[in-house]
């Protein structure tokens, strides 16, 4: 499978998830949220340096969904063309995503007792609660600011996929009070990870690295054959899962354009 065939199989994985809609435009994969505006719910995966005549394609569709246009592919030497294209139409480098995987087996631990897979409503709300509380502004192990914009988005899904294991939201709790979250989407044999945050109180007891491998224990359990997630190089998150035994395999950046301007 090609870094691009991936990207493809994880806009998939989003579908229903993280984007309400996929457009197939031939040339470009547009995922869509109707309640996230950010550009990371909302952005097209490229896999060609674009003619000037599809580049205004992709950006009337992102008009036609009052969306910042936004081009996501993987970083290339061949694509490098496309970046100046890009800049030159007005559009700015939005992050890069450095893609992580994990490669060793995860075995059945103690301390994953600690951790309850959300399985009702009321799960629900406190694991929104928690993960809001994790992720706060100003917080230096924090790259993201707050996730108040993607709590929504966040309850639909589970919701929508209630029952299966399509998604799955994992709780970690301390001493009965819950202090760690992950989340885990399943989908083609692909086990994405995200949703990783910890309350300050508890940084540096290890409950962040309980939540992350107990996601990629249930990916395993589940029969994926990859088990990834998405982070920026730099950043803390970024070393943290290089700690815990995540591995680069390539990057993707993501440009965006104010759709006013």
């Amino acid at each position: 499978m090609t870094n691009f065939e991936f990207l493809q199989k994880y806009f998939h994985l989003q579908d229903q998830v993280s984007f309400d809609k996929l457009f197939d435009l031939s040339f470009a994969l547009l995922g869509y949220s109707k309640t996230d505006i950010s550009s990371l719910s909302n952005n097209s995966l490229i896999n060609t340096v674009l003619t000037p005549d599809q580049l205004k394609i992709v950006c009337q569709k992102f008009k036609d969904l009052n969306r910042n246009p936004s081009i996501y592919f993987e970083n290339r030497t061949d694509l490098e063309p496309l970046k100046k294209m890009l800049v030159d139409n007005g559009f700015k480098q939005d992050f890069e995503d450095s893609w992580m995987f994990y490669d060793q087996s995860v075995e059945p631990n103690e301390k994953f007792s600690c951790v309850k897979i959300v399985e009702d409503e009321n799960d629900l709300k406190i694991f929104l609660e928690t993960f809001d509380n994790c992720y706060q502004k100003d917080d230096p192990q924090n790259p993201y600011g707050d996730v108040k914009g993607f709590l929504t988005s966040s309850r639909n899904s589970w919701l929508k996929h209630k029952g299966t294991e399509r998604l799955e939201y994992y709780l970690a709790f301390k001493d009965n009070k819950p202090v760690a979250v992950s989340a885990l989407n399943s989908h083609e044999k692909i086990g994405y990870i995200s949703s990783v945050g910890s309350l300050k109180e508890v940084r540096g007891e290890g409950f962040g690295k309980i939540a992350t491998l107990f996601a990629v224990f249930r990916s395993q359990k589940l029969g994926n054959d990859l088990h990834c997630l998405a982070t920026e190089e730099g950043t803390y998150p970024n070393g943290f899962y290089k700690r815990i035994g995540f591995k680069t395999k390539f990057t993707a950046p993501l440009y965006t354009k104010n759709k006013t301007s």
